[in-house]
């Protein structure tokens, strides 16, 4: 038996076949809603196991990623799907853990017949040494825009209550910071 240095290793459960997710949803008659809430757990499902082609499938062409760290630091935005992937994808060398967004209470703010906004808690979860611990809480806002076959994020914005890395971002050196994609950061005052 091979010794593995990460347990669990990420994505091991699409990697052993336990898990094949398919690249859209089953046919079934969902409602404008559940079509959306789908969307945003297909995007998370997709992160977690490490699928780009299902990642990718997720948002639109002009899509915008960005990420808010306890209004103190910027992340991104990253512009464009090719952007999008690269940032989220670029991760994935680095992680060292297997992520689990879990995502909850799920909302639709506006809904017209080309356009949709949803906003949703996250919880996201890390499990590394056979051991699993909560990471951060946050929210999620998707943006949606209905194409010929189905919604798709056209900006995703992620709102984190703490920061998902361990160093504070004054320490960090310049190459780290571009691995969070970290675009302004503002300390905290002493009176805060």
């Amino acid at each position: 038996m091979s010794k593995h240095p990460l347990r669990p290793q990420p994505a091991w459960a699409h990697a052993t076949g336990v898990l094949a997710l398919s690249a859209s949803a089953p046919a079934l008659q969902l409602s404008v809603r559940d079509q959306l809430v789908e969307r945003l757990h297909r995007y998370c499902w997709a992160f977690d196991e490490r699928r780009p082609d299902l990642l990718e499938d997720c948002f639109t062409t002009d899509a915008v990623w960005s990420g808010f760290v306890m209004g103190e630091t910027d992340v991104g935005p990253h512009v464009g799907r090719d952007a999008v992937m690269h940032y989220l994808t670029e991760f994935w060398k680095h992680q060292r853990d297997q992520r689990r967004h879990v995502i909850t209470n799920v909302i639709v703010e506006h809904l017209d017949e080309e356009s949709a906004t949803c906003f949703a808690y996250l919880l996201l979860m890390g499990s590394k040494k056979a051991q699993t611990q909560f990471e951060c809480a946050g929210f999620y806002r998707a943006d949606y825009r209905r194409e010929p076959d189905g919604w798709r994020i056209t900006r995703l914005t992620a709102g984190f209550d703490s920061p998902y890395w361990k160093q504070p971002v004054e320490e960090m050196e310049p190459w780290v910071r571009n691995l969070f994609g970290i675009t302004r950061h503002e300390p905290p005052t002493a009176d805060a």
